[in-house]
């Protein structure tokens, strides 16, 4: 039988009372390898799907043991063919696996959102007289330089905001995480608006530190032009490779 992957933990710091219902409805299970323990269901294709109900499910479970223990979360849809590549897997990741648990031990992500409008001008970019004149209005190359340079404008900005957002927030925040990542990409259009950038930071934070984080924010969000969203404390999803 298949197996799904929820996390993996260490078993002498976790006590199992109440059960944990996974994906399909099907009851959580604990299989050791080596020092560590994975937290596994069984999966039937035939008879559950990779849905958005399994997924929060999915989620559900996984959040209920990171209250319990700390735990390297995996990602939805991490399948095995059986048990025994489960442990396999726990054997053979077994220090790397161990030492990241000692590292996220006690802490929490915490994210935070940025949605910010795009000036018009950083797709409209100018270009100098002598390759703008109305020869070159139905040029395919020349429009299709234009396009290229407005392409790169717009990514280009896009890139310096999520650094000058980063480096502001890591500077706010400085003294209440470890380790911080960062992301950014445009919205897909919506409501004809085609001009909104999504910047995305993640936090690892430690547990007692949490309420600290939420204040500090509240007090930058005074400060910053778009909308900023913080979500979390939750199991730190992207401090993990997986």
């Amino acid at each position: 039988m298949k197996q799904i992957l929820y996390c993996v933990m260490d078993p002498k710091k976790f006590q199992e009372d109440e059960p944990i219902i996974g994906v399909g409805a099907q009851p959580i299970i604990f299989l050791n390898g080596s020092d560590l323990c994975a937290a596994v269901s069984d999966f039937d294709s035939l008879q559950t799907s990779f849905d958005v109900t399994s997924m929060i499910t999915y989620h559900k479970a996984i959040e209920a043991l990171f209250e319990r223990v700390a735990i390297i979360p995996f990602r939805f849809k991490t399948l095995f063919n059986d048990e025994k590549e489960v442990i396999a897997m726990l054997e053979q990741n077994n220090d790397n696996y161990s030492k990241l648990l000692s590292r996220l031990d006690g802490m929490v992500e915490m994210g935070i959102r940025l949605v910010k409008a795009k000036p018009l001008n950083v797709d409209s970019p100018q270009i100098d007289n002598e390759f703008s004149g109305a020869s070159n209005v139905s040029n395919p190359g020349m429009s299709y330089l234009k396009k290229r340079w407005a392409l790169y404008s717009s990514e280009s900005w896009i890139q310096d905001q999520k650094k000058e957002f980063a480096e502001k927030c890591s500077k706010e925040f400085d003294g209440l995480f470890t380790n911080f990542k960062s992301e950014a990409s445009k919205l897909p259009e919506v409501q004809n608006n085609k001009n909104l950038i999504l910047i995305s930071l993640y936090f690892l934070v430690r547990k007692d530190l949490t309420q600290e984080f939420r204040l500090k924010f509240r007090e930058l969000k005074c400060s910053i032009t778009g909308k900023m969203l913080l979500s979390g404390p939750w199991p730190p999803y992207n401090f993990v490779v997986s």
